[in-house]
């Protein structure tokens, strides 16, 4: 299926939007932790090394998780794909947001693994829906991935100073994936039923 022709104005319009939301999503969650990182440490007396893990472990999880996001994507289909993406950045959200180092640790590494998969899929999802606007697709994802990481960024210190502590703030960033999904929640419908 190609957006361009077999999609009405409206889902079309609901499709960018759900792209745009997961791209946010891609780089609001992983940006957000890094402003918060001296007062996560002080909190558990992490060493520097422990540290430098927390930050590397995304990264390690692109690395391992990203090969699997193509075979993944052909036996689940890309939009079914994308919304389990999502799931796992949500969980490992709620999970790093709990109160125990070793949750922080592994709720870190599921938020990279939904990030891994959405970071391959994501792009080949506009190729193959709008092959004829791939590079003004592609343009604004990266254009709202940089927005959103600096949204993060921005955005967490002082939540975490106002009231939500920086667990909190930590787990506020879940509104992002969580619209994410109610935008993607139609492409994931359409598969169902063209299953």
């Amino acid at each position: 299926m190609t957006c361009s022709t077999s999609l009405s104005g409206k889902n079309r319009i609901v499709l960018i939007a759900g792209i745009l939301m997961i791209a946010t999503t891609l780089r609001v969650t992983f940006t957000g932790a890094a402003p918060l990182l001296d007062t996560i440490r002080s909190a558990y007396s992490l060493t520097t090394a422990q540290t430098g893990l927390l930050t590397t472990l995304p990264l390690l999880a692109f690395a391992l998780i990203s090969p699997l996001a193509a075979p993944v994507a052909r036996r689940f289909g890309m939009e079914r794909s994308l919304f389990a993406a999502l799931l796992l950045i949500c969980a490992g959200i709620a999970i790093r947001s709990l109160p125990s180092p070793y949750l922080l640790f592994g709720g870190t590494a599921v938020i990279g693994g939904g990030i891994a998969l959405g970071n391959v899929l994501l792009p080949g999802l506009i190729k193959r829906d709008f092959p004829h606007s791939v590079a003004r697709l592609t343009g604004a994802y990266s254009l709202t991935m940089g927005a959103a990481a600096a949204l993060g960024s921005a955005m967490v210190v002082p939540l975490a100073l106002n009231g939500f502590g920086w667990q909190g703030a930590l787990f506020m960033l879940m509104c992002f994936p969580l619209l994410a999904l109610f935008l993607w929640l139609p492409q994931w419908r359409s598969q169902q039923h063209a299953n």
